[in-house]
């Protein structure tokens, strides 16, 4: 309202005022005048006077009280979060009342459609952050967590309910914390690779930049991503230990035969038991480097994509008998007992049998090469909990059990001389846990030192409602 509508108002007021004091005076007058004679004058005054502060008791409360506590109590619930309030007077009042009613009706609906514009930025701006891969946490000037998204609290360990808590009372990093205030230091952007030990290991890159108020340009708080790096370092020491290892398994085949040619280059090749003695090991040696080779192509290929998968429902028994009919006369040979148990009515599996015959003949391959003479071997294939599982056991010199839980990494060997010995390149069980895994299956191994090694490898079974009406492959 504007200051005539005010002054209109003021002016109403004063009028009812004065009619109702000179109608209290006038009629306080008639009634002593007439009433003069008797004693009920005085009653006949306190009688007006009190009417007269009735009415404007009623005048006050009907235009004035009452309109201002119909807006207060509206204004009250709008400000509680009751967004749909609206002023209703319960009382007609005055027009500049129903003009001020209008006008908080307005302000309060501008006032709803606000507070729903922002729930609805707030409720995309949460997605967002939800939906980051990236770790995000902002502070303020005096490093007070403001915002944190869940990655960051996987990330960090901390809790959604940090915000307002100080960053050193919910992320124990001192690098972290270091680069924070030094971005507030500095003003200026900082990252750092860092690592934290809780609630896990890991291994990020810190990206921190200061935050500027739009409206004065001095800075007002810092906002730190973080981007988990930790399997891309996994991955570089990977890289780095397979070429390191690639490289000193390779070495040490062309060392021997670099060393038998110039031995034979220098005259031996007169002597011809020397010669033929050399030529031996330097044909052996080659043999080792085409066996690793030929490992680390196929290994490549079980790790990619490249590879042709010929996945067809299968019946183990064909591909097991097969096997262990050819291995009969090599365990013969080396002086070991081979036995192979096969349940009846075996249900099928959906596999490669290139690639499953691959795993089971590196698994009898170290069976064999790691069993003494007169020792026994086990290879039992048997369905349980719609799984077919198949195990090649031993009694052989077993796996000490600090090794246990590396022996299917690449290049790791128990015994290097021995493995050497063999011919092995350190690369069949890592084979054959890529092949494993390809058909959705485990392996699992079990061994005491000086005992023997059990094996075990799961498949998942076709159940008769997965099978399809194609007949089952045979090998």
């Amino acid at each position: 309202m504007n200051d005539s509508r005010f002054q209109r108002l003021s002016w109403k007021t004063l009028v009812f005022q004065a009619l109702l004091v000179l109608s209290t005076a006038l009629a306080s007058v008639l009634g002593v005048w007439l009433l003069r004679a008797t004693a009920w004058w005085p009653v006949w005054v306190l009688l007006i006077s009190g009417f007269s502060v009735y009415l404007t008791y009623l005048y006050t409360q009907g235009h004035f009280f009452e309109p201002i506590r119909s807006m207060q109590m509206a204004i009250n619930r709008v400000t509680q979060g009751e967004l749909d309030e609206r002023v209703i007077l319960r009382s007609t009042g005055d027009q500049e009342f129903v003009e001020l009613s209008q006008a908080i009706n307005g302000m309060a609906e501008h006032y709803a459609l606000l507070v729903e514009e922002a729930n609805r930025h707030r409720n995309h701006l949460n997605a967002i952050l939800s939906s980051l891969v990236d770790a995000l946490v902002v502070v303020d000037r005096d490093l007070k967590i403001t915002m944190v998204n869940p990655a960051a609290c996987n990330l960090l360990g901390i809790t959604p309910d940090s915000r307002g808590r100080y960053l050193l009372e919910s992320i124990r990093n001192y690098d972290l914390i270091q680069l924070f205030q030094r971005v507030l230091l500095e003003e200026t952007t900082a990252q750092q690779e860092i690592q934290v030990f809780s609630p896990q290991h890991y291994i990020f890159r810190a990206i921190v930049s200061p935050i500027r108020s739009q409206r004065t340009g001095k800075i007002i708080g810092v906002v730190a991503i973080l981007h988990d790096i930790t399997e891309i370092r996994h991955l570089e020491k990977v890289r780095t230990d397979f070429v390191a290892n690639v490289s000193h398994e390779l070495r040490t085949p062309l060392t021997s035969i670099k060393g038998f040619v110039e031995t034979l280059l220098d005259g031996a090749l007169e002597d011809t038991e020397s010669a033929r003695r050399f030529l031996t090991i330097v044909a052996a040696e080659t043999d080792r480097m085409v066996n690793l080779v030929k490992d680390l192509l196929e290994l490549s290929r079980l790790e990619g994509t490249d590879r042709a998968w010929n996945l067809l429902p299968l019946d183990l028994v064909d591909l097991v008998e097969e096997i262990s009919d050819s291995y009969l006369e090599l365990a013969q040979e080396a002086g070991l007992h081979l036995h192979v148990e096969i349940a009846d009515q075996l249900p099928p599996v959906l596999g490669d049998s290139t690639l499953l015959r691959q795993v089971v003949t590196n698994l009898l391959d170290n069976a064999v090469k790691y069993t003494e003479p007169d020792g026994h071997i086990w290879l039992t294939v048997y369905s349980e909990d719609e799984t077919v599982r198949m195990s090649v056991r031993d009694t052989g010199v077993g796996i000490p059990a600090k090794h246990l839980d590396r022996i299917f990494e690449r290049f790791y060997r128990v015994d290097k001389g021995r493995c050497r010995k063999m011919g092995g390149t350190g690369l069949g069980l890592a084979i054959v846990k890529h092949i494993v895994e390809k058909h959705q299956g485990k392996i699992e191994v079990q061994s005491e030192y000086g005992e023997g090694t059990v094996f075990t490898v799961t498949l998942p079974a076709i159940t008769e409602e997965q099978q399809a009406p194609t007949a089952v492959a045979s090998v």
